[in-house]
């Protein structure tokens, strides 16, 4: 899968040996609000150990995604805020469809210094990537914002990126608010770290914050 000369392949490999065995199913329950950040998979850079922009965690593939039973989990009126990034939002949109949830809005992250609020350029092919992006999904009739009183939330946000795919703490106050004004169980998948109040499902939810 990959060379032994391959470092990061190679510790890619050991992290999947050891999450096989171990990754949970995901839990039972009815969750009013989801979060979810899919380790989307880029093929281009897998196939090149050299590239700089390479995922350093294993990812899952497009229909192993897509299969996930996320929608049974969700409560009869629910919300999905699922990340994706440039590359990935076309499929992004299908993994709502599949689902089950209905897209309502875009929210954007543009990734900025940490000094100087700048613009912080990534890499790419058809434009320097430094957003990342948020659908907004519902499932049912969830309320929306505006029916919560959350009527001061943009749909774009500044924030310097932490580690690789960790969301910034502003993203988690928004929606934290949103969480709140829905009321019932909140779940995040494919979590980075514990959070209160939140139930997460994910191999490095023990990490610290940012």
């Amino acid at each position: 899968m990959y060379a032994p000369t391959d470092q990061r392949g190679q510790s890619k490999l050991k992290i999947l040996q050891q999450l096989i065995p171990n990754t949970p199913a995901l839990p039972i329950g009815q969750f009013s609000m989801i979060v979810a950040d899919p380790p989307w998979s880029y093929n281009l850079r897998e196939t090149d150990a050299t590239h700089r922009g390479r995922c350093p965690y294993p990812s899952m593939t497009d229909a192993q995604i897509k299969t996930m039973p996320v929608g049974a989990i969700a409560a009869e009126q629910a919300y999905l805020l699922l990340w994706t990034t440039n590359n990935h939002l076309r499929l992004a949109f299908e993994v709502v469809d599949t689902w089950g949830f209905e897209y309502k809005a875009l929210h954007t992250w543009v990734k900025t210094t940490k000094v100087g609020d700048k613009i912080r350029f990534g890499i790419g092919h058809y434009g320097r990537n430094c957003t990342e992006h948020l659908l907004i999904c519902r499932k049912g009739n969830a309320p929306s914002f505006t029916a919560l009183g959350l009527t001061d939330i943009p749909t774009a946000f500044h924030a310097p990126p932490c580690a690789h795919s960790e969301k910034p703490e502003a993203f988690y106050g928004m929606a934290e608010r949103l969480a709140e004004a829905l009321g019932g169980d909140r779940i995040e998948l494919f979590a980075r770290q514990a959070r209160p109040g939140w139930q997460v499902w994910g191999a490095e939810s023990g990490r610290e914050k940012c």
